[in-house]
């Protein structure tokens, strides 16, 4: 499930032309990653992309808040375009922003992607299709994470000038996004040191919570045997337990060395170059491959339909329930009906009441007697039943 929503999302943040729809359906898709690892077993990566993503994902929503701000309310990034002079805090910001969630070397997203995507590879749960829809996905988050960015900020203005005042934020507007650009940058340094086969701090951390849940592989069980008959100490074997197994001829500017130039990074460096071609370097080449595959595109930017799909099957359904069951049976003829059925059996009572408050004295006269007579009769009654 978090492999598919990681991937799901992605494509549909492919095509989408508000700069918030992009960034809630890049929500989406990284919400996916963290299930993803969770599903193989790597809990501390997925809190720790949780982590990072609460750098990353809270200032791109700040800047297009920024964005939208400075172009007077406008959302929609085909209206947009040469913002980059204009508002440049706001550019930096967004661009550091954009490295992060696109797994860049060097920026908090990086560090936590590559742990979900290595756990999927090569954890205990692992599966290379899990590891192959992630791998896909980070290169999705690339494309249109980049596309936002040049549709935004670089290329000519496509809005009127005139109209629009394009404004840089106020201090308490960028202040927040400065802040979070530094955490974006190093928010995931934590995890630094792993990639020269040192410690990752933050699992670390974590490990007291998750190492009852995360059993550890066979080649990590067979070296803590060893270790164990060797007379290894108890540090020792839980860094074994922590980590995993170890190969003697690790080298750590090796293990730099694959991280930096591993298929995470390849793909996300691959989408930033593919978004360049389509909205730089050829920007006429978008619009001609939608026409190309109008259906796919069509299919995307409406979500998979899956709006409609859900008003077909559940608010619909529940809408005619609602309407000539609970209100018009339920409402009207059960609550209502009995409400006002007591109100006319009361109106009516009293109507036929009423008629013997004739004013006539005789009348009255006669009903006393009626009266007397209906009471003398009761009394003889009850004196009849107690003599007996």
């Amino acid at each position: 499930m978090g492999a598919v929503t990681a991937l799901y999302s992605a494509t549909i943040g492919l095509v989408q032309t508000d700069i918030k729809k992009v960034l809630a359906y890049s929500t989406v898709s990284q919400l996916g990653y963290m299930f993803l690892a969770c599903g193989v077993g790597a809990y501390a990566a997925g809190i720790f992309h949780l982590m990072t993503h609460a750098f990353f994902k809270g200032l791109l929503f700040l800047c297009a808040g920024s964005v939208i701000h400075a172009m007077g309310g406008e959302q929609d990034m085909m209206k947009m375009g040469g913002l980059r002079k204009k508002i440049p805090i706001t550019y930096w910001t967004m661009l550091i922003a954009t490295l992060a969630i696109a797994g860049i070397p060097g920026f908090a997203g990086f560090f936590s992607k590559d742990e979900i995507l290595e756990a999927a590879s090569s954890g205990p749960h692992a599966h290379i299709s899990l590891w192959l829809m992630g791998l896909i996905g980070a290169g999705l988050t690339s494309f249109y994470m980049f596309r936002l960015v040049f549709l935004t900020f670089f290329g000519n203005a496509r809005f009127d000038e005139h109209k629009v005042h394009v404004h840089e934020s106020p201090k308490n507007m960028t202040a927040p996004l400065i802040v979070l650009a530094f955490l974006s940058i190093f928010g995931g340094w934590f995890a630094a040191p792993r990639l020269i086969g040192g410690v990752d701090h933050f699992e670390e951390f974590l490990h007291p919570v998750f190492s009852a849940y995360a059993p550890p592989d066979a080649a990590s069980a067979d070296l803590q045997t060893k270790l164990a008959d060797d007379g290894a100490s108890n540090e020792q074997l839980r860094l074994v337990q922590t980590h995993g197994a170890f190969s003697d001829n690790a080298s750590p500017a090796m293990d730099l060395v694959r991280s930096l130039l591993g298929w995470p990074v390849i793909v996300a460096i691959l989408g930033l170059l593919v978004a360049w071609w389509f909205y730089i370097r050829k920007p006429e080449l978008p619009k001609r491959v939608a026409q190309s595959v109008y259906g796919l595109y069509t299919l995307l930017l409406n979500k998979y339909y899956l709006d409609e799909f859900y008003a077909a099957l559940i608010v619909r359904p529940l809408l005619w329930i609602s309407t000539n069951v609970l209100w018009h049976v339920v409402d009207e003829g059960v609550i209502d009906g009995t409400v006002n059925g007591t109100a006319r059996v009361a109106r009516e009572s009293g109507g036929q009441l009423r008629r013997l408050q004739s004013g006539n004295t005789r009348s009255y006269a006669s009903w006393v007697v009626i009266g007397a007579v209906c009471f003398t009769v009761l009394l003889l009654g009850i004196l009849g039943m107690v003599a007996r």
